[in-house]
């Protein structure tokens, strides 16, 4: 047993009504001196829902979760409950706690809290504001009865339906008592009624609390009559007093809920306010902000009023020329393929006619000096383009330029904005205008088309081409994927052709001079699309320089300054198609493979399967470019073109550049050893293996007198059709469809 501070004052509350709990509480507010108030109780739980069987099986489940509910409900009011009384005290300033515990008997819960906390003073209903005593008198209440018997003896239990009763009694046997000390005469009858309870009352009082007679009267039945009345009326004085004091207390607790619900009603008002005139200000800022917009706008139709009608004749001319340009690259790359066609099926003697056709088709001389484009930009078009030149739209970032994807007149467009730092801003708005002007004047397939201009902001805009830069595509950008060898040999060999066009024009060639991957951009085919032409020199050709010495003096020109320069960058790019690597020491790195019999170490395996014998042609070609001695370097137009011819045969009938073609269900005789794909017109070497004939040709052409497959040399050139097999591979190209 813990033995609990005696300055504590426990009251039992139980489920009755509100008012017969609140006269209990306060009944025991009045006995307290400064103690503690502890107000317990015991939780008799709902009994559990047993589960009855029948045959072999239980009742729902859902009987016994709802007796747990009720259960959690119960023990919610009774928090509620002893809440409630704690808040009674609080509001008097009076200490207190709360106590609860279950039990399946309200009279064990108390006696098991009277043991272990060595309860003293213990109330039971509503009592008296005297002092605290045993009860021995049997109490109307069974529960009262039953505790008082089972209690033990330091624990004092008062229960309220004995209060009155009990004070009076007290009152008239100490009254007695005092007077039998001083006077003999009272009667049997009155000392025998009082005895008993005055026995008890003299047996639990402390000596300390006896209170000392000051006067002794001759008269005590007058005494205890006088004593008998004012106890009367006392008592009637009491009951007054308790009824205002709880209908005080009634109208006090009724004043603070109406008190706290108007301050909880006023709480969400406030809140409401504030939420409304947040609301209402910001409502006054977008109206303040629209005024203003709409003045702005207002102002802006009358400044532009006359001009709507000129600008939307600019846009519907702009689309036209859109349109028109569309029609003529088409007409263009048509007629371009025609005279490709021409091409590889003439002889090795007609290259100079297809560059006069190359020529007569591309080239748009310009009948003046002057560089105006005919489709310039304001500042403010190209801003509303770029969303205000928004990071998300960067595509590239150099060192002199940041190009922008943009949205003009609904078309999609790349936008190249000068740097205003740069190297090619510093040198003035000539090399801006020479870019301008290249661009503005040539067509050419392989071209990147120029479809306007900003002076104000050094803007060109260019088409916007998906597949971005081949630096790009090597570098494998945002996990795009790597390029087939068949796309590359595509790319370089159109590169090739497009760099021969500008070396070729009448009557000043145009050098680009600063070629690199990164200015040869990628349609969604990936056809080759040549740009950057910021730095490109525009040379006379032999012709003009020799009727130019005749005139004036030539002696400023920079003899450095020639196709071949083009043709040593083409080099390099050819090398990073090949190997997949940066640019710095790849002439000495494929080298040395080749002399040392192992270039297909060092071949890019993201571009599969590289073709032995054409990767070797392309090797000695790229090394062939990049010749230290300028003039030891091929001719574009001549040999590199040569040399590509019969490799562009294969690949020029492919439909998807990135689809590589799978050689799993192919049989193996019907792949050319040179091409590595399905041979169209096999032919008989002097070797006696069957060859693509243009593959075979190629090979013959550069120089070789040796067996593809043998490395033997041949008797002789000849070939022969091999018939039998060009049936097979018909028939089989038509039973899977891919004639």
């Amino acid at each position: 047993m813990v033995m609990e501070d005696q300055n504590k004052i426990y009251v039992a509350v139980g489920k009755e009504e509100f008012e017969d709990r609140k006269s209990t509480l306060n009944w025991a507010l009045q006995m307290s001196k400064g103690e503690t108030i502890c107000v317990i109780h015991v939780h008799v739980p709902t009994q559990k829902i047993r589960r009855p069987k029948r045959y072999g099986f239980r009742s729902p489940l859902k009987a016994v979760t709802q007796s747990e509910v009720n259960q959690e409900l119960e023990r919610q009011e009774v928090e509620e409950m002893l809440d409630d009384c704690i808040k009674m005290y609080a509001l008097k300033q009076v200490p207190s706690e709360k106590i609860c515990i279950e039990k399946e008997s309200v009279t064990d819960g108390i006696l098991e809290l009277i043991s272990e906390l060595g309860i003293q003073k213990l109330v039971m209903g509503a009592g008296s504001n005297s002092r605290f005593l045993r009860i021995k008198p049997k109490p109307t209440s069974e529960q009262s009865n039953e505790v008082l018997n089972k209690a033990p003896d330091f624990c004092h239990i008062w229960e309220a339906t004995k209060q009155l009763n009990h004070r009076l009694e007290e009152n008239q046997l100490n009254r007695l008592s005092y007077s039998e000390q001083s006077v003999d005469s009272p009667s049997a009858e009155s000392a025998g009624s009082s005895s008993p309870l005055s026995q008890n009352m003299q047996h639990d009082s402390s000596p300390a609390t006896v209170l000392q007679p000051t006067i002794i009267s001759n008269d005590p039945f007058g005494q205890l009559q006088q004593a008998l009345k004012k106890a009367e009326r006392a008592r009637q004085e009491a009951s007054e007093e308790s009824e205002r004091r709880q209908k005080a207390e009634k109208e006090t607790m009724n004043a603070i809920h109406k008190l706290k619900s108007a301050e909880d009603d006023l709480t969400k008002v406030t809140r409401n306010l504030v939420a409304i005139q947040f609301k209402l200000s910001k409502d006054l800022k977008k109206l303040t902000q629209a005024a203003g917009e709409f003045s702005s706008l207002e102002r802006q139709i009358e400044d532009c009023s006359n001009l709507e009608v000129e600008e939307m004749e600019e846009r519907i001319l702009f689309t036209e020329k859109l349109q028109k340009n569309k029609k003529q690259c088409d007409k263009m790359r048509m007629d371009y393929d025609d005279s490709f066609d021409v091409y590889l099926s003439a002889d090795d003697d007609s290259v100079d006619v297809v560059h006069v056709l190359e020529k007569q088709v591309f080239l748009e001389p310009s009948s003046s000096n002057n560089t105006t484009f005919s489709c310039e930009f304001s500042q403010s078009d190209i801003i509303e383009a770029t969303m205000l030149f928004d990071p998300s739209l960067r595509i590239q970032e150099g060192d002199n330029d940041s190009v922008y994807k943009g949205f003009l007149h609904n078309t999609e467009v790349a936008i190249k904005i000068l740097k205003p730092n740069s190297l090619l801003a510093i040198q003035g708005i000539a090399k801006f205008k020479q870019e301008v002007d290249v661009l503005s004047k040539l067509r050419h397939p392989n071209l990147v088309t120029l479809i306007g201009v900003c002076p104000d902001s050094l803007a060109l805009i260019y088409e916007y081409l998906p597949n971005g830069s081949l630096e790009d595509r090597l570098n494998c950008k945002d996990n795009t994927p790597p390029l087939p060898w068949r796309t590359r040999i595509h790319i370089v060999t159109e590169l090739c052709s497009v760099l021969n066009f500008l070396h070729s024009i009448l009557p000043c060639s145009i050098i680009h001079s600063n070629l690199s991957p990164k200015y040869v951009l990628l349609d969604a085919n990936f056809s080759c699309k040549l740009s950057g032409f910021g730095f490109c020199h525009i040379i006379p050709t032999k012709e003009q320089i020799n009727r130019t010495n005749e005139l004036n003096d030539t002696s400023y020109l920079d003899p450095e300054i020639s196709p071949k320069s083009d043709v040593y960058s083409f080099g390099i790019i050819l090398l990073r198609l090949l190997t997949g690597r940066p640019s710095l020491n790849i002439v000495t790195e494929v080298q040395h493979a080749l002399e040392n019999d192992h270039l297909h170490r060092i071949l890019d395996p993201s571009a599969g399967d590289w073709p032995v014998v054409q990767a070797q042609h392309l090797a000695h070609m790229a090394l062939k470019c990049c010749d230290v001695n300028t003039k030891d370097r091929p001719d574009l137009g001549s040999e590199v073109w040569r040399g590509l011819k019969p490799l562009m045969t294969s690949t020029k009938s492919l439909s998807n550049p990135l689809q590589p073609v799978s050689g799993d269900q192919i049989p193996s005789y019907f792949i050319c050893p040179i091409f590595q794909d399905i041979m169209r017109d096999p032919h008989f070497a002097a070797d006696g293996f069957t060859y693509e004939a243009d593959a075979v040709r190629g090979w013959f052409e550069s120089g070789r007198d040796t067996s593809p497959m043998t490395n033997l040399k041949l008797d002789s050139h000849n070939l022969t059709p091999n018939r039998a097999l060009r049936s097979a591979i018909q028939e089989w190209l038509q039973k899977y469809n891919l004639v």
